[in-house]
Order: C-alpha cells, then structure tokens, then sequence
C-alpha cells in the first residue's frame, strides 16, 4: 500500500528524534561540553517543529478531502509542495536573521536550525524522487552546459 511521503518523512524524523534524544542521554553521563549538548537539544526542538508542520499540513488535507474528493496522489503532491515550499521560506527568513545577527551563539544557533531543515528538505527529496534524482540532476546539469 502507498505511503504518504510526508508521513513516512514524519516516521524518519520522529527515529532522528529518539536517536538524538539517546545521543543527549548517554553523553551526559560523560560531561560533554555544554555547547554540543545545547546543539543537540535544539535540533531536538527544530525537528519537532517540523512535525508539527507536516501533522498541520496532513490535517489540512484530510478536510480538503472531504470537500473535494480530491484523488490521493493529488493531494500528495500538494502536500509535499507545500510541506517543502514553508521551509525554504523558513530558511530564507532564518538566513536573513542570522545576516542581521550580533551574536555569536546566536549565529550559532540559527546555523545549526538551517542545516536542520536543509536535512529535512533532503530527506524529503530523497522520498519524492528516489532512484530518479540523479537522472534528474544528471540531465539538468546537461542542459545547462549546452547553454553555457
């Protein structure tokens, strides 16, 4: 049976969770650095955000569903765009604060949410395309030298 793609995203962030969640667990019985143990944390707390997103986008389209009888694949795909369109804008408005921020901790921060949600939309394309997205690069950057 087929999967929603942003479900089985949801399933691979909620094991990145738990995994991270361990990694804090067992280092701090070794007196890491409190630096690496915040990081952690907050990726923590980025990921879980984007649960929340993909859960507000998934809830979105069942009562779209219901009104329209929309096919499913459809509304998979406007999920997943949709799902993907709200975090570059996320990271476009996080690369514009962390050109206006002062602190270093701060940059810091915001860096490590970035490379949080780039992961995700990585992922994310690994789910959408498969197999496929090497061709695709593949032929696009073809494209692109024979009009260079």
């Amino acid at each position: 049976m087929h999967k929603h793609k942003l479900i089985e995203l949801r399933k691979i962030i909620e094991e990145k969770i738990g995994l991270l969640t361990k990694e804090v667990g067992n280092v701090t019985n070794v007196k890491p650095n409190a630096l690496y143990i915040v990081d952690r944390k907050d990726e923590v707390a980025f990921l879980q955000w984007t649960i929340r997103i993909i859960q507000w986008v998934l809830d979105q389209t069942n009562d779209k569903r219901q009104q329209l009888g929309v096919t499913k694949m459809r509304l998979e795909l406007e999920d997943t765009n949709k799902f993907e369109n709200m975090l570059h804008e996320k990271i476009q408005e996080l690369e514009i604060e962390l050109e206006e921020s002062n602190s270093l901790i701060e940059s810091d921060i915001i860096i490590n949410e970035i490379e949080t949600l780039k992961s995700v939309l990585y992922s994310l394309s690994d789910l959408k395309y498969g197999n496929k997205k090497p061709i695709i690069e593949i032929a696009e950057a073809d494209t692109l030298n024979h009009f260079a």
